[in-house]
């Protein structure tokens, strides 16, 4: 579904001042460090408790075993989480290429009310945010990494399909192929042992209905950037390419553009 920004979303922008340090903050190492912390001391504390019953020494020796590590997880796991969160910029100049003046420009049209926001509902009835597309950039939602970013005129493809490659078996999503990912060598596509790039949203598979979050992204950015393939096969000079299976991923991509 097509909305603005929704309200989980805006409250975290309002906290972090950011749409790409909101993404950046959820999950990562860090947090799941402390929550790890966290579990070690409350058993601590718990057990200690019981073992107060017998004598105090056994209460005192039980809880620290379980409650210092977990103290200490604890204080590592926010310092490490909230290093990732103020280096966020330095996240997405790595990931992206972009300079520090294109990502924050992303940001403010992300944040900006001509932003269009794709949600979906998960299989839990969750609504969910997959996608937001602005006058010229993309994003996608990329759990643990934070999320995708990618100016709208450097993406050549962004389909709906049921055939991308993934660990058990093809599965169903958007799939964006860039300017960066066709410079690249392709990798093997393990069930046609032919070649593929590009970048997939793995929240797909727990959305009731994928394909209508991926058609309403794939229109948006067709309206945005007509120069964008939206197809996952296409025909040129003759020649018939499956964008998921090519023969020679750069040498192929190199006479689709040229044609």
């Amino acid at each position: 579904m097509k909305t603005g920004m929704t309200k989980g979303l805006q409250k975290l922008v309002n906290k972090h001042g950011s749409v790409l340090k909101a993404y950046r903050s959820q999950g990562g190492g860090g947090a799941g460090m402390a929550a790890g912390g966290w579990v070690l001391l409350v058993c601590g504390i718990l057990l200690g408790g019981v073992c107060l019953l017998v004598t105090t020494r056994a209460a005192l020796v039980t809880g620290g075993v379980f409650g210092i590590p977990g103290l200490l997880l604890v204080l590592l796991g926010k310092s490490k989480h909230k290093k990732r969160v103020n280096n966020y910029l330095d996240f997405f100049q790595k990931e992206t290429g972009y300079s520090v003046e294109e990502l924050q420009q992303a940001d403010r049209e992300l944040a900006g009310p001509g932003a269009v926001t794709i949600v979906s509902k998960t299989n839990r009835a969750k609504e969910e945010v997959l996608f937001m597309i602005t006058d010229h950039y993309f994003m996608s939602v990329w759990p643990v990494m934070g999320c995708y970013l990618v100016k709208l005129d450097d993406i050549v493809a962004a389909f709906h399909s049921v055939q991308i490659p993934g660990i058990d078996g093809y599965r169903e999503g958007l799939h964006v192929i860039s300017r960066q990912d066709i410079s690249k060598p392709g990798r093997k596509n393990p069930y046609t042992k032919k070649e593929y790039e590009g970048f997939t949203n793995s929240l797909m598979g727990e959305q009731r209905n994928a394909s209508v979050p991926c058609m309403e992204a794939v229109e948006e950015i067709a309206g945005r950037a007509p120069h964008v393939i939206t197809n996952q096969n296409i025909m040129v000079d003759g020649v018939h390419y499956n964008l998921l299976s090519m023969d020679n991923w750069q040498a192929d991509w190199a006479r689709i553009l040229g044609a």
